[in-house]
């Protein structure tokens, strides 16, 4: 019982130090942090706005929201490299 106490603590001490490690190696990314905030923003204008748009307001929140994805993987992928 005590050894499968020991492995237990051992791999659950691995999976915490591999997370504390990929952790310490995210940077801090400013001009992508500002580009997914504006288009955060804008997502919430184009949400907010009237919809007599001719189907241009949709479009352009599909757009956003497709950019918000893309921002997010971008910095994500900084991250991991």
């Amino acid at each position: 019982m005590f050894k499968t106490m020991q492995k237990k603590l051992a791999v659950a001490s691995t999976v915490l130090l591999m997370g504390c490690a990929s952790l310490s190696s995210a940077e801090y990314q400013p001009a992508m942090e500002k580009a997914l905030d504006a288009l955060l923003v804008a997502e919430r204008a184009l949400e907010n706005a009237s919809h007599d748009k001719g189907g241009h307001r949709v479009a352009a929140l599909r757009h956003v929201r497709a950019a918000i994805e893309e921002t997010r993987r971008g910095i994500r992928y900084d991250n991991r490299h």
